[in-house]
């Protein structure tokens, strides 16, 4: 097994991955049913978004939490989305940029979900 190390292993990560989400019962709902993702439209996003963070292109541009906020997350669907994450990476890759991602999907989830809780997002 190897490490991620071009493009076309984060789009292998990027699709397997969201694959899974579209197919998970609660994120599924969120992603598919409520926000009606475009996953053709999606998911090079996505490629370029992993691609910016672990190679550095700067092929992203945007502000991902906004698109966040009007999605009915809870809390828990933040470590159900990590889970699938490194779940999908550990069955993919093996290295240090594959730790990387991982490192940086953790952040990104606590940020949004402290962000989240912060703005009163949740209910309850």
């Amino acid at each position: 097994m190897t490490d991620i190390r071009n493009d076309e292993d984060i789009k292998k990560l990027v699709h397997t991955f969201y694959g899974k989400v579209a197919e998970h019962e609660r994120l599924g709902y969120i992603f598919n049913d409520f926000a009606g993702v475009d996953w053709d439209h999606h998911l090079p996003k996505m490629v370029d978004f992993w691609s910016n963070i672990l190679f550095q292109t700067g092929r992203y541009e945007g502000r991902p939490y906004r698109k966040h906020t009007p999605l009915p997350i809870k809390p828990e669907d933040f470590k159900s989305w990590y889970d699938l994450f490194t779940e999908t990476t550990d069955e993919l890759f093996r290295g240090e940029n594959a730790e990387y991602v991982k490192e940086m999907a953790a952040k990104i989830a606590s940020a949004f979900q402290v962000r989240m809780e912060m703005d009163g997002k949740f209910e309850g």
